[in-house]
């Protein structure tokens, strides 16, 4: 007996250039290197060298200039990584508008709502879309959500040198805004940090369900910049990527 063979042809979108790729991971990185470094700065319970003086404490556990330095070397990349995002969305392949929430188009209500449920393995699919819904809202408010993360660690970095160029250029507006009370921003800058932190999880499971579970090759997809549709389905978010030219000839081929 000889098994059938179904041929299938795909539509082929190209949306993350190497750049954006490449920002992708640094800035993963550099959001794990600080948040684990900063807990350990907030609360250096479970690996500080109590009980050895300050003089042989390298010889036995971390100590904290070095986790601080290696916090303040990461908030450095975060920070550079943010503007070069900032720098690719004037690029030609930036597709800027995969981050943008279209709510004012009937697909995005209509995805969202097929999307959740599609997650919370209610639905067993939902509409085809290149960066659905969800994922839109989310990542826009988590890159906010960052810069904030970057405004607040920098305006309690330049405390450390009241007279340096952190200090002038942000700690000297910051910490009036937040009522004169460093503590304050100390508390905002944790808070967003383990929603932060929530976002990375789900994330990481969202993208792990789309690739073992849905088979829409999201995790491949940031290795390769490539994502792949079945004939026949192709995404309503089409021309967020392509002319609206190119999304009807698709249409009608």
């Amino acid at each position: 007996m000889v098994a059938n063979v179904i041929k299938r042809t795909f539509y082929r979108f190209y949306i993350f250039q190497p750049g954006l790729r490449i920002w992708h991971w640094v800035q993963f990185l550099a959001i794990v290197t600080l948040f684990v470094t900063g807990l350990y700065i907030g609360d250096p319970f479970f690996i500080g060298s109590v009980g050895y003086e300050a003089t042989y404490a390298y010889a036995h556990n971390i100590p904290m200039d070095l986790v601080r330095l290696i916090h303040f070397s990461a908030g450095y990349i975060l920070l550079f990584a943010f503007l070069y995002r900032l720098f690719l969305i004037f690029t030609k392949k930036s597709h800027f508008w995969l981050i943008i929430p279209k709510f004012w188009r009937g697909w995005f209500w209509r995805g969202l709502f097929e999307v959740i449920l599609f997650y919370a393995w209610i639905k067993k699919s939902h509409i085809p879309l290149i960066r659905n819904p969800l994922a839109r809202t989310a990542y826009l408010f988590v890159l906010l959500l960052i810069l904030f993360e970057i405004w607040t660690g920098f305006a309690m970095y330049g405390m450390s040198n009241p007279d340096g160029f952190w200090a002038k250029l942000v700690s000297s507006w910051t910490i009036p805004l937040f009522g004169g009370n460093e503590y304050t921003i100390h508390f905002w800058h944790h808070v967003v940090a383990w929603i932060i932190a929530l976002f990375v999880i789900v994330h990481v499971y969202m993208v792990f369900f789309n690739d073992f579970i849905a088979k829409e090759g999201e995790l491949s997809s940031m290795a390769s910049g490539v994502k792949y549709f079945p004939e026949g389905h192709l995404p309503a978010d089409c021309d967020d990527v392509a002319s609206k030219e190119e999304c009807n000839k698709l249409k009608t081929s």
